[in-house]
């Protein structure tokens, strides 16, 4: 018959072993339960990022039938109807009007009108976008600039090849295109620069200019900074990262990355 002591020690060992067994339990539930916590947050980021990728889609397919859409209305309605302007002042110019030199400037611009709306019919016609070459296009935006004598602008380019989504080339330019315009009508600005990064996992841009500048902050939170956050909001549609860093008498620069992964 075991002694008393030998009773007490083997109990006292039962109840470590249970205790034991029931610590290793405890800690195989709570590792069970954190994997699987972890587990379920991967799913609901991939999920997330998967509705993401495809809002992404639909908002730039969306674009696209927007675009060709008034592609298709300024070649068959406005295009048209100025091509019909202008051939009635060719008619009035051959009359041999009083003020020939009227007619000769309206029919110029009537003439240039038509050109830049051929132009922005082509540039928004989705075949035209899988082609489009928006490094060029910049180029032909700082010429336009220059020659407008304006101010003073001057283009930087590091690496010619772009790696750009083809949906995303017009996105890019359109940015550059508003934020160039923006320094056109705010800054008072006597030069720009552009300086364009094409590298083969991410494309920079950076528009920088001389002028006045902003409270950025309060710019983006008033009615006057509704070109910057269209600018901030087309820049996110496809993926990519916008910084608009400006002080008051300092000037402006806008910061332009997009991920080609």
């Amino acid at each position: 018959m075991p002694r008393p002591v030998d009773q007490i020690t083997i109990v006292i060992i039962a109840v470590v072993v249970v205790l034991l067994f029931l610590a290793i339990l405890f800690l195989v539930m709570v590792m069970h339960h954190t994997n699987r916590r972890k587990q379920m947050a991967k799913e609901k980021l991939r999920i997330q990022e998967q509705y993401e990728k495809q809002l992404l889609q639909t908002k730039l397919e969306i674009q696209q039938q927007t675009f060709h859409f008034i592609s298709q209305e300024i070649h068959d309605n406005v295009g048209q109807i100025l091509s019909l302007a202008k051939i009635e002042l060719n008619i009035l110019q051959q009359q041999q009007l009083q003020h020939p030199e009227m007619v000769a400037s309206i029919k110029e611009n009537v003439g240039k009108a038509l050109t830049e709306l051929r132009e922005i019919a082509k540039s928004l016609n989705q075949d035209r976008a899988l082609h489009f070459n928006w490094i060029e296009s910049v180029r032909e935006e700082i010429h336009r600039i220059n020659k407008s004598g304006a101010i003073a602008a001057e283009l930087i380019i590091a690496g010619e090849e772009s790696h750009l989504k083809d949906q995303h080339k017009l996105m890019v330019f359109r940015v550059v295109q508003e934020g160039l315009q923006n320094i056109l009508k705010h800054s008072a600005a006597s030069s720009l620069q552009v300086n364009i990064e094409n590298e083969a996992d991410e494309t920079r841009i950076q528009i920088l200019d001389n002028g006045t500048g902003f409270d950025t902050e309060a710019a983006l939170q008033g009615h006057s900074g509704l070109g910057l956050k269209n600018i901030l909001n087309r820049v996110s549609l496809i993926g990519g990262e916008a910084t608009i860093l400006s002080k008051v008498g300092e000037g402006t620069r806008l910061v332009i990355k997009i991920h080609h992964a």
